[in-house]
């Protein structure tokens, strides 16, 4: 009632932390507030659960942290007018409860300028595109579906993208589609001396890690095993771990191992017990929150079906797909938008066995080769590939107000 009922203000935009990790402040979120954060006009509200981390908001104005399920909370979120998500209201800005219960705030849209930041462009199938017991799963709260209508805007980085986006997010039509590129992608293209302070602190910590070495980083997604009784993760043998080790010293290199931030199972990829901070070193989102800065730093990306790789092409940086379960994850998982012939510019390998191998390939390749061959991942992905993807998003928001 208060929320139908209380004058919206122009200048009041909600920014949210992640909703898993709810002290942390990243990504397109933080890009968007990076972009608008000495602008006087604007009074930037960032909600938080928990204990907030220190998100070095070195020059910002007009801006206030608030905790999220305060009457504080409430009273200023029900006079923003511009509502900014990474996932969705019913996650970004739901009440959560200790012992893991969640009422979902069903924000009024219809006086809103609400825009869905999606964190990544998708490789993915999710949502409305997902296999049928995944879908079922992410449609348990009809709240999830239904504000997709309200949406001013839903982010975009090229026309494909586009039109993947709209069919994900179906109610939604393709006209509050927003082309404008991810914000967090400013972050790969800006000069350093122009990224906030705490990307500036992460470049310099891979840095001193890595030294004159070539960085390898491996990011995998995760794994549908709370719907998919035989999904799995990835568990390393010794053996195979003592193979990786001979490799990196021989190629003068270092794994950094970044895994999901969603660990939704108590058997999780092992790699991390075997970080040694001497060729295995943590580079999880703790140690480094943006992927950014790893994308900046690294040789090379060893991924599986996360859009991270897609990053690494913004900076012509060679990937190679870890697929050790793709029929599986095609099929009885989330499923894959795109054949990964077209849309993978790199080998795309299912056993351990070919793993170091691609990547000795991958690394003796000359940058003109890496560029020719991710041209039509390129095309396919970006429309934009500049720092400007903020101002873009900035520019569509302020044409709703």
């Amino acid at each position: 009632m208060l929320d139908w009922l209380m004058p919206k203000r122009p200048d009041y935009w909600a920014f949210c932390t992640h909703h898993l990790h709810t002290g942390r402040f990243v990504e397109n979120q933080r890009a968007l507030f990076e972009q608008v954060k000495a602008d006087p006009s604007i009074h930037k509200l960032v909600f938080y659960r928990g204990q907030p981390d220190d998100w070095q908001t070195e020059g910002a104005v007009n801006y206030q942290a608030v905790q999220h399920g305060t009457l504080k909370a409430f009273w200023l979120l029900a006079q923003c007018k511009v509502v900014l998500l990474t996932h969705s209201i019913a996650m970004d800005f739901s009440l959560r409860w200790p012992d893991g219960r969640f009422s979902v705030l069903k924000l009024n849209t219809s006086k809103r300028v609400v825009v869905n930041l999606w964190h990544g462009i998708a490789l993915k199938r999710l949502l409305q595109t997902a296999n049928s017991t995944i879908r079922q799963h992410t449609d348990r709260v009809p709240y999830r579906t239904q504000e997709r209508r309200g949406y001013a805007g839903l982010i975009a980085s090229s026309d494909v993208d586009s039109y993947a986006m709209a069919a994900m997010f179906y109610p939604l039509n393709y006209q509050q589609i927003w082309l404008t590129g991810l914000p967090r992608n400013d972050f790969l293209a800006m000069p350093e001396t122009q990224l906030p302070l705490y990307i500036r602190d992460s470049l310099q910590t891979i840095r001193s890690i890595k030294q004159d070495k070539k960085l390898i980083v491996y990011a995998p997604t995760y794994r549908q095993v709370a719907v998919s009784d035989s999904a799995y993760y990835y568990q390393f043998t010794d053996e195979e771990i003592s193979q990786l080790k001979v490799f990196l010293r021989a190629n003068n290199a270092l794994l950094g191992y970044r895994p999901h931030y969603f660990n939704n199972s108590t058997e999780f990829f092992n790699l991390e017990q075997y970080i040694d901070n001497k060729l295995i070193f943590d580079m999880s989102q703790i140690a480094v929150p943006e992927f950014s800065a790893l994308a900046r730093e690294c040789d090379l990306l060893v991924t599986d079906y996360s859009s991270v790789y897609i990053e690494a092409l913004y900076l012509n940086k060679p990937v190679i797909c870890f697929g050790y379960d793709i029929e599986h994850y095609r099929s009885q998982q989330d499923g894959l938008l795109y054949d990964m012939e077209l849309a993978f510019p790199g080998p795309v390998i299912e056993e351990f066995a070919q793993l170091l191998p691609a990547i000795q390939e991958r690394l003796n390749a000359s940058p003109l080769q890496i560029e020719l061959e991710q041209k039509t991942a390129k095309q396919l992905f970006f429309k934009h590939q500049d720092c400007n993807n903020s101002q873009r998003v900035i520019i569509s928001i302020k044409r709703h107000l």
